[in-house]
């Protein structure tokens, strides 16, 4: 594996995180992880505990999982009692859903203090929230990264992968725009090109959300070509 490969490998999260996604497929991923050196796999809440068998743990690779998954609408209550129960189970990090439908009406002091709940309940495990952005215009995506950040994410995410568009550079643009700096950001739905990736990259992007298909795609590419990835070269 070049050296360009492993320095992109510690920036992927492996994500296992549709429907359909079976035991087979979380093993899989699994010991694609431990073989590659990824940094974090993420998958269903129900197959954390199952996770945590296949990773060793303080191994190389983070255990993770969503809240509140796809929609973001479940009560508070329900939102910190998954986040105790994923990190009970092994989770390392846990990436929470915003409360949509609330952002969409307004109603920021909602969407502050559901997330403010769940970061406080599993710190110091690092909480990122997803915004969805397909659903959001540029002055909602601006003020959740700011209501996100104020209530103690460490990373702002852009979509679950299940909305029909998640990070693009457009919304990425917005977020790096809006965040300063001030949080990690983290790309993800439909994280599958070098293209998209190296820009992503250049916004400021330190973790890519993305399936077994495409990370091994572009791994076995930067194994052979690693000169295709040059911001990675001095990083």
């Amino acid at each position: 594996m070049s050296t360009i490969a492993s320095r992109f490998a510690r920036l992927i999260d492996l994500s296992a995180v549709q429907a359909i996604n079976s035991e087979r497929d979380v093993r899989e991923v699994a010991a694609y992880a431990l073989e590659r050196d990824i940094i974090a796999v993420h998958v269903l809440p129900c197959w954390v505990p199952l996770l945590r068998d296949l990773l060793p743990k303080g191994g190389p690779t983070l255990v993770g999982a969503p809240i509140g998954f796809p929609s973001g609408a479940h009560v508070t209550d329900i939102k910190v009692a998954e986040a105790r129960r994923l990190v009970a189970d092994g989770a390392e990090e846990v990436d929470m859903v915003m409360c949509i439908a609330k952002a969409l009406s307004g109603d920021f002091a909602y969407v502050g203090a559901d997330i403010r709940a769940v970061a406080e309940a599993v710190a110091p495990t690092p909480t990122k929230v997803i915004l969805e952005c397909h659903h959001l215009d540029e002055a909602t995506i601006r003020r959740c990264c700011d209501v996100a950040i104020d209530s103690g994410t460490k990373w702002i995410k852009t979509a679950t992968g299940w909305a029909p568009t998640g990070a693009t550079v457009a919304n990425l643009t917005i977020i790096s725009d809006q965040v300063r700096g001030r949080v990690g950001l983290k790309a993800a739905g439909g994280v599958r090109t070098l293209e998209d990736v190296r820009a992503f990259y250049r916004l400021g992007v330190r973790r890519f959300g993305m399936s077994l298909s495409a990370a091994r795609s572009l791994l076995e590419h930067l194994d052979t070509k690693p000169e295709s990835f040059p911001e990675l070269a001095g990083a």
